[in-house]
């Protein structure tokens, strides 16, 4: 379990860098084009291209990421009246569906990206982000599924920050 935790947190550490670092580049790169487009009217077209592949690994490592932190859209209203151990079975069992429906995901993904590669080439490698995507919210998934949240945990202390964009919580 511990393994699996660590991983997650070496996992989410590169998807952060990689965000951080698309987000950089996507705003140079829109930014240099509106820039040449308006001073020396000329515009690459190559750039116009790329930016929506961008913004594309953009949502999806952001995905990811919501998945790792629980900020996922969830379906439970009727749960939420259930007892603690009916909710932590239909908790596993949507845990073992989920990855069935991305591992399957996953090897259509990689289908695509091989046709991709093949048809473009080089430039058909921009689809890797949906193997990469479905694979990795597999794995987080799994990580879900091994350890399991335990609804009997302490919330956390009053004025404690639960992120850096909340506020401090009340009781």
């Amino acid at each position: 379990m511990q393994l699996l935790k660590r991983i997650d947190d070496l996992l989410a550490r590169g998807e952060r860098i990689l965000v951080v670092g698309l987000y950089a580049t996507l705003i140079v790169l829109i930014v240099f084009n509106i820039t040449t487009r308006n001073f020396l009217h000329l515009s690459f077209h190559r750039i116009l291209e790329i930016t929506p592949a961008f913004v594309l690994w953009l949502a999806l490592l952001g995905a990811t990421l919501g998945l790792r932190m629980n900020r996922h859209i969830r379906l439970e209203l009727f749960l939420r009246f259930c007892p603690a151990k009916t909710r932590c079975i239909a908790a596993r069992i949507a845990s073992g569906f989920g990855l069935m429906v991305m591992g399957v995901l996953f090897i259509a993904a990689l289908q695509f990206t091989f046709s991709e590669i093949r048809i473009f080439g080089l430039w058909g490698a921009r689809a890797t982000i949906f193997p990469l995507f479905f694979a990795i919210a597999a794995f987080r998934i799994l990580v879900h599924f091994a350890v399991p949240a335990r609804d009997n945990e302490a919330p956390p202390p009053a004025g404690a920050l639960t992120s850096l964009n909340d506020k401090p919580m009340r009781q």
